[in-house]
């Protein structure tokens, strides 16, 4: 009887024990799969990027949102986009873009990693990392922004883009807002409506002097 007692309490241990075990190991698989909104534009008042998870209703995307893998993504004018990165990963982006012949809807477990994109940053220090030495590197953007480059070329703003010295910036729409990871690794955040080259931030210049702003 006595064997038979310490078998079921040295049992029950074990599973106890198993359970402390995995469990930090699943709760960490699904922190890890989460991913955040790092960019995001919507061209139109019309147009709009929603989630939703399982059956529920769908949320309009804000940024910085965290959403779990299980999300869906709807976007449903085709000049609207979003960017995303794992949250552990701050180095890989998605990008999911919408669509001329309808609707475009994604679940986010869904996305290949071949079809992301790799970028790198400043690592954070008191001195100036030397590959990102006359630069700004894009960390998180709202709304349409352009990056104009010494010959004059434009392109869209995107997260991870590296904005060297002689060019320069175009927030166009109001409030529209743009992190920036400086040579040292520390941020600075600008808001538009707003035009400023990129000496102008690396030289801490107050970009909204002429303005009515603080």
């Amino acid at each position: 009887m006595k064997s038979r007692f310490f078998f079921a309490v040295s049992l029950c241990s074990v599973l106890v024990l198993a359970a402390l075990f995995c469990f930090p190991i699943v709760a960490g698989a699904e922190d890890n799969s989460a991913m955040k909104v790092v960019g995001l534009y919507s061209e139109t008042a019309a147009g709009s990027i929603r989630y939703r998870v399982g059956a529920d209703d769908w949320i309009t995307v804000k940024l910085g949102d965290e959403l779990p893998s299980d999300a869906e993504i709807l976007i449903n004018v085709a000049r609207d986009w979003i960017e995303l990165i794992p949250m552990q990963d701050a180095t890989t982006v998605y990008e999911i873009r919408g669509a001329k012949e309808g609707e475009v809807q994604v679940r986010l477990s869904d996305l290949a990693p071949e079809n992301a994109r790799t970028v790198r940053f400043p690592e954070a220090s008191s001195d100036i990392d030397p590959e990102f030495a006359n630069t700004l590197v894009v960390k998180e953007y709202l709304g349409r922004q352009h990056y104009i480059m010494e010959d004059g070329s434009r392109q869209e703003i995107k997260y991870g883009n590296i904005l060297a010295v002689g060019g320069s910036v175009n927030i166009i729409g109001i409030n529209n807002t743009l992190l920036l990871a400086l040579p040292n690794g520390e941020e600075t955040t600008v808001v538009g409506p707003i035009k400023f080259t990129v000496e102008n931030i690396l030289k801490g210049e107050n970009l909204y002097r002429y303005l009515n702003v603080q």
